[in-house]
């Protein structure tokens, strides 16, 4: 990995953060005359439940991919091999799917603009790399199912 792609990446998260930071210190406190829990009940809940649903899916789904490469012999495994369970019956990438969800419902949950910012750039970054990774498994195994897509269900 290039030096630059991990000095943004750094510039970006401490941007990000300090933003989000500067949000719940600030804005959403009532300073500027509002109330959030009480005035947006629903996004705290149907945020809540997205984050809550899209962390426990990303973990599932990430230990799915981790016990290809250690089987239950306990020694690593350097073949690849198609994965199976859950989401992965619906497309290659469910742990960037869920990903995806989890970020999105924390920024309903905030109703942040950097929240917003965040789960924004997740996606556009998720996505081209779930497109790559879902044709390499259609070159690396010409038996991957068709009906498979690469990040979102039903759509891409």
């Amino acid at each position: 990995m290039h030096i630059g792609i991990g000095l943004v990446s750094c510039l970006f998260n401490a941007l990000n953060g300090y933003l989000n930071g500067r949000w719940f210190s600030v804005f959403s406190s009532g300073l500027y005359g509002g109330d959030y829990l009480n005035e947006y009940t629903w996004q705290v809940v149907l945020g809540l439940c997205l984050f809550v649903l899209g962390m426990a899916g990303n973990i599932y789904h990430d230990n799915i991919l981790m016990r290809l490469r250690r089987p239950a012999t306990g020694k690593p495994n350097n073949r690849y091999s198609v994965p199976v369970g859950g989401l992965f019956s619906m497309v290659s990438c469910p742990h960037y799917f869920c990903e995806a969800v989890e970020w999105t419902g924390y920024a309903i949950l905030t109703q942040s603009p950097a929240a917003w910012t965040f789960a924004l750039a997740t996606l556009s970054n998720l996505l081209p790399r779930a497109y790559s990774i879902h044709k390499w498994y259609q070159r690396e195994f010409p038996k991957y199912p068709n009906n498979r897509k690469a990040m979102i269900p039903y759509v891409i």
